[in-house]
């Protein structure tokens, strides 16, 4: 009985200490960290808890870990949750868990082609204003109306400044316009939709990339728009490098002259964004840069430069070079002494020697350009530098009559007799414009760029040669010297563009091209800018979108009533601490990984109203992408005061509280609030509210801005809500 006894109290013991070490992850399924253990997390960063913090909390159990980056309105580099896990939940030993970091707000990858209401909490989440626009289609069977065939920024792309924090989204609406589904059309058949509905269209062709040859790419009207009064219509279609020589010719008086007046250049050229695919450097190289490269285009960042035909006599070319552009630089600037203002000049791009807008036509002439060449490739210059990149101090002289130069400064001389002192010339702005199938490897073998620019272009990931792209000449690759030269006149040739075999006496040796195609480097065409006029759409109508948050499903009459009463419920007191309060948007995250939240309007009566949106990840979606179902919620405060340490203690009226959540709103009991100011110091509240401003990136700065905490549901459950907007 003793050896049994005793053979049973080792069992116990042996089997208790398995049961502990099991569910500790030491052997066996292993698991997820619940949301309290990450909370408690020392960020490595003393600010936030970053997805490499939490990875390596799991690392220590044990468990195998990826980050993955996602779009979220959370602060860049912040961890956010994890993708296909829950917290606490047990795993299999084998299985790599997927943590997911923020990379900012941005629009996610394969929002286009969703119904724009079962992505609208997600775009929502991301803190910015999100705008819906009506977008006519033509075949509502493959496009169907409420799906999302548009944004801006484009789809899988970051919200940066240049946006100033909205978000547009272009909703498929059924219309008598310029259908969005023209784009990608094949020509023929989009002119003969048109057609056969009484429009003039005009076929117009414009460089593109190889998916595109032979379809629409663009439209004027833009794409999505009504029908214009007049029913014309131009459609821009697809070309390639076969068509440079052809789209620059233009036939006057039976002569063939070479015109600068290339609409089908209008564009936006951005680099490729950094990553795997996208532009990242391969030490192993990837052969010859004329290589036809990738057929998936390349992923694009915000490192762009727009070129726009201008907008005064449409023959010049204008390009406004930005580190994350969307503007465009509109051409010639009138001045009230001369009509023109020469320092523009070096803005006003053009494609030929002869800067005018008449020229010679391209290829019966050998000038150097590669225009006249037959690779397909040609240069685009500043008219400037078509005038030899003369400057007289800062100023471009060019042909100005009646002005001359003394020591580097602009001198009024009507009569031009003086010779001309302290004239310099600089190296300008130079582009190398390369279609789709152009010949690079010729232009490549011709000496045409610097050898240990194009070495080193070859050890890099190759250029995505299936859409235009434009190299960018970089000055400061160049030696100090070679940027600034002295000359006494301004007739001999520039050094700066390509010889002239032409000009007497030219040495004929050309400054090599720096840098040499490559992924990384050059600048592709963004085929999606120019195909909506957001500023024209009509706006559209999404459910659960409305400016007050979750309205569409509250009791209208309830919060009428609320409205009414407030001013006879609510003393003067009350009523100037709600309008201090008042916010468009107050947030709350009770989960860390977004798959539930809450955004609330607080009115300046000191009425509210709001929506929970949880994940409903049943159809095994990631969080990410879950589909979101909605729980409106009401309410008022009867009363504010304000305590001596700054916070402002509200009465929630429990009467006229509506909520149809379970109480993930933090709202189930809604007896007592109290508002905290910004700054106020985390010793202030209790671990739940710590937890909440943890999720939001301030542990250690305390709320950025107004915090209303629930007191009256009870520690670690109540509503912990942060002004977003005002």
């Amino acid at each position: 009985m003793i050896i049994i006894a005793a053979i049973a109290a080792a069992a116990l013991v042996i089997g208790g200490g398995l049961f502990a070490t099991y569910r500790a992850g030491v052997w066996g399924r292993k698991t997820i960290p619940t949301a309290q253990e990450i909370n408690e997390i020392t960020p490595r960063s003393g600010k936030k808890i970053t997805a490499a913090d939490v990875a390596k909390q799991l690392n220590d159990r044990g468990i195998d870990t990826t980050i993955t980056k996602v779009y979220s309105g959370k602060a860049s580099g912040t961890f956010v949750g994890f993708d296909g896990v829950r917290y606490g939940e047990s795993i299999k030993p084998t299985q790599t868990v997927t943590v997911t970091e923020s990379m900012g707000p941005g629009v996610p990858k394969g929002t286009v082609g969703q119904q724009a209401a079962k992505v609208s909490a997600t775009l929502k989440s991301m803190g910015a204003k999100v705008k819906y626009k009506q977008v006519i289609v033509t075949d509502t069977s493959k496009q169907k109306p409420g799906t999302v065939v548009a944004t801006l920024p484009s789809d899988g792309s970051a919200l940066t400044d240049d946006y100033d924090n909205t978000i547009e989204v272009g909703v498929a609406v059924e219309g008598d316009g310029v259908g969005y589904d023209l784009f990608g059309m094949d020509k023929n058949k989009a002119g003969e939709t048109l057609s056969a509905k009484g429009y003039t269209v005009t076929l117009k062709p414009k460089f593109s990339s190889r998916a595109h040859l032979g379809k629409i790419i663009d439209a004027d009207p833009a794409f999505g728009s009504t029908k214009p009064a007049d029913g014309n219509v131009t459609l821009y279609y697809g070309v390639d490098a076969s068509q440079t020589k052809t789209m620059f010719t233009q036939t006057l008086e039976g002569h063939k002259l070479v015109v600068n007046k290339p609409s089908f250049l209008d564009g936006r050229f951005c680099k490729a964004a950094d990553g795997a695919a996208s532009g990242s450097d391969s030490s192993a190289g990837s052969g010859s840069s004329s290589d036809s490269g990738s057929s998936a285009a390349p992923v694009l960042s915000n490192d762009c430069f727009v070129l726009a035909t201008s907008q005064d006599d449409g023959y010049l070319y204008s390009v406004f070079p930005e580190s994350s552009g969307h503007k465009t630089l509109g051409g010639l600037v009138d001045t009230e002494d001369s009509g023109i203002d020469d320092g523009v000049r070096s803005d006003m791009l053009t494609a030929s020697r002869d800067f005018q807008a008449l020229g010679e036509a391209p290829g019966t002439v050998d000038d150097g350009l590669l225009i006249n060449g037959n690779t397909g490739a040609f240069e685009l210059f500043p008219l400037a530098s078509a005038e030899g990149d003369v400057y007289c101090g800062d100023a471009a002289v060019g042909d100005s009559g009646g002005v001359s130069c003394v020591n580097g400064q602009r001198v009024f001389d009507p009569t031009m007799l003086s010779k001309p002192t302290g004239l310099t010339r600089k190296m300008n702005d130079f582009f190398l414009y390369v279609p789709v199938n152009a010949d690079l490897k010729a232009v490549e073998d011709s000496g045409y760029f610097d050898a240990s620019a194009l070495a080193k272009a070859k050890k890099q990931q190759a250029v995505n040669a299936d859409r235009p792209f434009i190299v960018m000449r970089d000055k400061s690759l160049y030696d100090k010297s070679q940027t600034e030269i002295a000359y006494t006149s301004n007739a001999d040739p520039n050094p700066f563009l390509p010889a002239d075999p032409r000009v007497p006496n030219s040495s004929g040796t050309s400054l090599k091209m720096k840098p040499a195609p490559s992924n990384s480097a050059v600048y592709y065409l963004d085929e999606d800018y120019y195909a909506l006029d957001w500023d024209s759409l009509a706006d559209a109508t999404v459910a659960g979108t409305s400016d007050d948050a979750g309205t569409s499903g509250t009791d209208d009459s309830a919060d009428g009533q609320a409205d009414d009463d407030s001013d006879d419920q609510a003393d003067a007191e009350s009523t100037k601490l709600f309008a201090e309060l008042a916010g468009s948007q107050y947030s709350y995250s009770p989960s860390a990984d977004g798959s539930m939240y809450s955004l609330m309007t607080l009115k300046s009566d000191g009425t509210f109203s709001g929506t929970t949106y949880a994940a409903d990840l049943s159809g095994g979606d990631s969080v990410a992408d879950a589909p979101r179902k909605q729980y409106p919620f009401s309410g008022r405060f009867s009363s504010a005061e304000r305590k001596s340490d700054g916070s402002i203690e509200l009465d929630c009226d429990a009467s006229a509280l509506k909520v149809t959540d379970e109480g993930e709103s933090g709202l189930k009991v809604c007896d007592e609030f109290i508002a905290y100011p910004a700054g106020t110091s985390l010793d202030s509240f209790d671990t739940s509210v710590q937890w909440a401003l943890q999720i939001r990136g301030e542990s250690k700065s305390g709320p950025k801005d107004w915090l209303l905490v629930n007191v009256s549901q009870g520690a670690g459950s109540g509503g912990v809500y942060e002004r977003t907007q005002k």
